[in-house]
């Protein structure tokens, strides 16, 4: 476990999250869990508004869940999963590495989709191959599929034995999913659609959604943020 912020004000919050090393290396080099997951959270608490920080407030880095949030009024528990095919990162690797054209085109993937071969995926990409066009809503369609594959399989991950659950429970889902432009307010309506009676599972009293400008909140309230870099505060 690591503590990784201690504050008793917001003046004390907003320096401690500046202090977070947020770094996270480009994919060709050893990218680590740990620093994507330091890089989501610090984003997420500088994206909230103020009137959600409560303080005193500790932030601890840890195991199931991966981070522990406690505030004056609560104790909160924190999931984060990246949303990012494994297929589209191995091809960014390849590309880093100088395969392939230096501008290319947007590939499409599916959540759970097979591991592709090595090979494959080198003759995708030097093909450089349009894949079929993104028509209507069909980029929030893809979006709403995505992250409700994510959230489907953390909350199988928060039921096993071992994980430990708070007062409340939030999953931090950092979106690195290959898309175009997501028009985010009807790409959340149709995420909270997909589940029954419009509710997520009750596992989670919050998700977010940290795109790279947009956070996405779900819970007792459904709405919309702009991200802040943790510089800036919250």
């Amino acid at each position: 476990m690591t503590k990784l912020l201690s504050a008793a004000s917001a003046e004390e919050f907003k320096a401690a999250l500046a202090a977070i090393d947020i770094h996270v290396p480009p994919r060709i080099k050893v990218r680590k869990k740990d620093q994507v997951e330091r890089y989501s959270i610090a984003h997420l608490l500088a994206s909230l508004p103020s009137e959600d920080i409560f303080y005193p407030v500790n932030l601890t880095h840890q195991e199931r869940p991966d981070f522990f949030l406690q505030m004056a009024n609560l104790d909160v528990g924190i999931e984060h999963v990246e949303a990012v095919s494994e297929n589209h990162v191995r091809a960014s690797i390849f590309r880093q590495k100088g395969d392939g054209p230096q501008v290319h085109l947007l590939e499409k993937h599916l959540p759970g989709e097979l591991r592709r071969r090595k090979n494959e995926i080198l003759k995708d990409i030097n093909g450089d191959k349009a894949s079929s066009p993104w028509v209507g809503n069909q980029v929030e369609v893809e979006w709403a599929s995505v992250m409700r594959h994510f959230i489907d399989s953390k909350v199988q991950i928060i039921n096993k034995s071992g994980f430990n659950k708070f007062e409340e429970n939030w999953l931090l889902i950092y979106n690195n999913w290959p898309l175009p432009s997501v028009h985010h307010e009807e790409a959340c309506s149709l995420l909270t659609d997909s589940f029954p009676n419009k509710v997520l599972p009750s596992e989670f009293n919050r998700v977010f959604i940290l795109d790279s400008k947009v956070l996405c909140e779900f819970g007792k309230r459904n709405r919309l943020h702009t991200v802040n870099p943790p510089s800036a505060g919250a």
